[in-house]
């Protein structure tokens, strides 16, 4: 008959326990190869679908700067005419005509047109501010999603480990007569169990993997992964920005079409010639401007509608203020719930671990079943796994308070 000594059971389960160490390297580690936050932000902007709209932000700026620039508010026409009597009379007499027609500039409107080609180069710089900030929300949810299955995956295979050392100790006991064969077929029950969340955490984690990989074209995580709570500033905020450059965008319309508010008067000019039987033939020049004397019923639609337009977007912007100030507050009470949760996960994995030791003992000593020493097992486990993601949580609420607060990486 086989006899093992107490203290090697006690020895061997505990000889692969956690400390601060082991659980401060399982939520820091990653890569020796990683990379900055800016490198990874960079490569997800570029697969972001918006990015494409920018060129043509540029090429309607231009275009409208290139219109404010022109000498004529619009396209000329070109005006070919012949009258003749053939049908009317007897003389003999033709006219031909030809010359054309611009459109003129009205005051203000030229310098409303650039103002709008203002606004579109404003809109885009936004644009490219957004899309940053954008880019960063989703940068940051993939890497704590990834850094999470990480976490599960490690702990998962550690339980395994701690399931099979104590299933094997347990089956020698066992076989030394010590322990009934009913604790053998507990312990390799918890085993399969533990093997089978590992399969799953495998599963999560290759998923996050591929997605992390597939946005940021890396397979690792930042150099430094933690971020330090930003102070926000709602006027550099990059959704306020393209709040307000859309602002201005509409209040430059508007300003246009108040500037619109008559037709274009149109400058004619050109050349006719006159012959008849009785009448030399005669060439003469003309030069003609037709102004309008009223507004344009039309154009006051217009001008209401962009102011109505004008007014909706600053009622936008308020109620975007008003919103943030909401989000942020609760985005603050989350980091400091996940503080207090940290706290009290810390507070229970250190009596999972006491509980544990003392389950050990007690099963040594034969004053409790083999049931009660696996329970306390997986509840030191699961209190360990619950311990690192309530890491993992407070980093993730000090990130999204960082989005939240406008703060782009």
């Amino acid at each position: 008959m086989i006899f093992l000594a107490p203290k090697t059971l006690s020895k061997a389960v505990y000889q692969l326990l956690p400390s601060g160490v082991l659980l401060a390297s399982l939520l820091l580690s990653h890569s020796a190869q990683a990379i900055t936050y800016a490198e990874l932000v960079q490569n997800v902007i570029e697969k972001q679908p918006e990015q494409a709209s920018l060129q043509a932000y540029s090429k309607v700026e231009q275009l409208t700067q290139d219109t404010a620039d022109q000498w004529f508010s619009g396209g000329s026409n070109l005006i070919i005419g012949h009258e003749n009597d053939a049908l009317t009379g007897s003389n003999g007499q033709t006219k031909w005509t030809i010359g054309g027609e611009v459109p003129l500039w009205l005051p203000g409107q030229s310098e409303s047109q650039k103002k709008i080609a203002q606004g579109f180069s404003a809109l885009k710089t936004a644009q490219i501010s957004l899309l940053k900030w954008q880019a960063s929300n989703q940068l940051r949810t993939l890497i704590w999603q990834l850094r999470s299955a990480q976490v599960q995956q490690e702990i998962a295979q550690e339980s395994v480990k701690q399931t099979k050392l104590l299933q094997t100790l347990i089956n020698k006991l066992v076989s030394a007569g010590e322990k009934p064969t009913l604790d053998n077929l507990l312990a390799r029950k918890a085993l399969l169990k533990e093997r089978s969340r590992l399969l799953t955490a495998n599963k999560n984690l290759l998923t996050a993997q591929s997605e992390y990989e597939f946005w940021t074209q890396s397979v690792a995580l930042p150099d430094e992964l933690s971020e330090k709570e930003a102070t926000p500033v709602i006027m550099q905020h990059p959704k306020y920005l393209q709040l307000q450059a859309q602002l201005t965008l509409l209040e430059a319309e508007t300003q246009n079409q108040s500037a619109r508010q008559k037709n274009n008067p149109v400058l004619s000019f050109g050349t006719f010639q006159e012959d008849s039987k009785h009448v030399s033939p005669n060439t003469s020049l003309y030069l003609g401007l037709s102004y309008p004397l009223g507004d344009n019923p039309s154009q006051q639609i217009k001008i209401s509608e962009s102011k109505l337009s004008v007014a909706k977007k600053k009622a936008e912007i308020k109620r975007f203020e008003m919103n943030l100030g909401n989000q942020l507050f609760s985005a603050k009470q989350q980091i400091l719930l996940n503080q207090k949760a940290l706290a009290l996960a810390k507070q229970e994995n250190d009596l999972s671990n006491d509980t544990l030791k003392l389950a050990t003992q007690t099963y040594q000593l034969g004053a409790s079943n083999i049931q009660t020493l696996i329970t306390s097992q997986q509840n030191f486990l699961d209190s360990k796994l619950g311990y690192a993601l309530s890491r993992i949580d407070l980093e993730q609420a000090i990130a999204t308070y960082n989005q939240i607060a406008g703060d782009a990486l």
